[in-house]
């Protein structure tokens, strides 16, 4: 499809307006050429299925998931068997907490004076919708002309199909009896696939015998398009590797009998390659407040805000940065004990996300010929930008089935549609305390 829409494209939208279409995207070759030498990209999968037309109508998916690269939950560092001084012994023992603490949140307490926590997790994520627009069938309107002048719509379906298995090593020392540092190593798998498929809407007057749909692949009679090529496409390709290092300091602030306050700061680096969706392609700092009362049954409250630097996959222009959204965290949650070695665990994890290019469906009317008198309504979505809450909630276990050896299991859910929306995703872990 690349080659013989690109020998067919050239700029074209002021005799496009003036033949009364309106909202949808202009496709142009793109002037860059940045998937020429990026080809074997994941993110050039999606420009390519369009020969990389400007401005790039897929910003609003590749931006959402760079946003979700810099905060898929990894499974709390400093949360297990954690140790405080003996002021009689002058030795380090186990502080006698009766929960374990939460899976993806954090209590106020810090491990213990050169104590060192080492912990490895694995998470699958299957996204599946994009602003509650399902990433199975994305309608997107192009605007083109073909190489004798003639202009007219295409209405196409997208399907998208993204996954990330993500495996995580952690590692957190107790610089002191207050002061904590970890290291968070991400490394993920990405596979994606990308299916186009030109669709038409009655009358045609130049096919008239096209299907009256715009949900699937055209009749296999007249497989042609006005513009000349010929649908459907399917590609897809995965990548592995290093994803973002997250390195974070923590220090507790207040230590009571009961109540524990404790603050600190990640700071994600760019370490993954942003254009094989392996990390963000931002730098990131998130300074953090973490409140919690032991017990029994234990509650926390966390907050939390993300300031997000440029990345590639935040432009509106192929192979261009653009400013990714930064985020506010507000977390609350409790563990029990229900019986000495196993913790139950749920958190309800709230986000607010500011500024975060969107995705949003609205109806474009067309002509599909030079003078037409008339239009044709079509789906399309169009890029926004906007701020949003979302919602999720977690449900875990914390077994212990030995000294200081931690198992882990949990299962990560959505409650909303807003932004990039996934499966309920599955944690497994185990995690050992030196």
């Amino acid at each position: 499809m690349k080659k013989l829409l690109s020998s067919a494209l050239y700029l074209c939208g002021s005799f496009l307006l003036s033949a009364g279409a309106t909202n949808a995207q202009v496709a142009t070759p793109g002037s860059t050429g940045f998937c020429g030498s990026h080809a074997d990209k994941l993110f050039c999968l999606l420009p390519d299925t369009f020969a990389e037309a400007n401005a790039n109508a897929f910003t609003p998916l590749t931006s959402s998931f760079a946003t979700q690269l810099t905060q898929l939950p990894l499974a709390s560092p400093a949360s297990g068997i954690i140790y405080i001084l003996d002021p009689a012994l002058k030795v380090q023992v186990p502080a006698g907490h009766e929960t374990y603490g939460p899976v993806l949140t954090e209590r106020g307490d810090t491990m213990g004076r050169h104590k060192l926590f080492l912990a490895f997790t694995y998470q699958h994520f299957q996204f599946s919708s994009l602003d509650g627009i399902s990433l199975g069938n994305i309608p997107i309107v192009w605007n083109v002309c073909n190489t004798t002048g003639q202009c007219g719509a295409i209405a196409t379906q997208n399907s998208v199909s993204l996954h990330v298995n993500q495996y995580a090593i952690f590692g957190t020392f107790g610089l002191t009896s207050r002061i904590d540092v970890s290291l968070a190593v991400p490394l993920n798998e990405v596979g994606m696939g990308v299916d186009a498929y030109n669709c038409y809407n009655k009358p045609n007057p130049n096919f008239p015998s096209f299907p009256n749909t715009c949900f699937g692949p055209p009749d296999p009679a007249a497989p042609n398009s006005f513009f000349g090529f010929t649908p459907p496409i399917g590609k897809g390709q995965a990548a592995s590797g290093l994803g973002d290092l997250v390195a974070r300091a923590k220090v507790q602030v207040f230590s009571g009998e009961k109540f524990k306050i404790a603050v600190g700061t990640d700071v994600r680096f760019p370490t993954g390659d942003s254009l094989n969706f392996l990390g963000s392609g931002a730098w990131g700092v998130r300074p953090f407040a973490a409140f919690s009362r032991g017990g029994r049954i234990s509650p926390h409250v966390n907050i939390a805000y993300q300031w997000n630097g440029d990345s590639i996959l935040a432009g509106a222009t192929i192979g261009k940065d653009g400013k990714l959204a930064d985020n506010f965290f507000y977390n609350g949650g409790l563990d029990a004990a229900i019986i000495p070695r196993l913790t139950l665990a749920a958190d309800y994890l709230g986000e607010y996300v500011i500024n975060q290019q969107r995705l949003l469906g609205i109806t474009t009317c067309a002509p599909f010929s030079p003078g037409a008198a008339t239009c044709t309504n079509f789906p399309d979505t169009t890029g926004v930008i906007g701020s949003f809450n979302t919602v999720k909630g977690s449900f875990g276990i914390k077994f212990k089935p030995v000294k200081n050896l931690l198992i882990s299991g949990n299962v990560l859910l959505r409650f909303d549609h807003n932004g990039l929306r996934y499966d309920p995703v599955p944690l497994g872990g185990i995690s050992y305390t030196f």
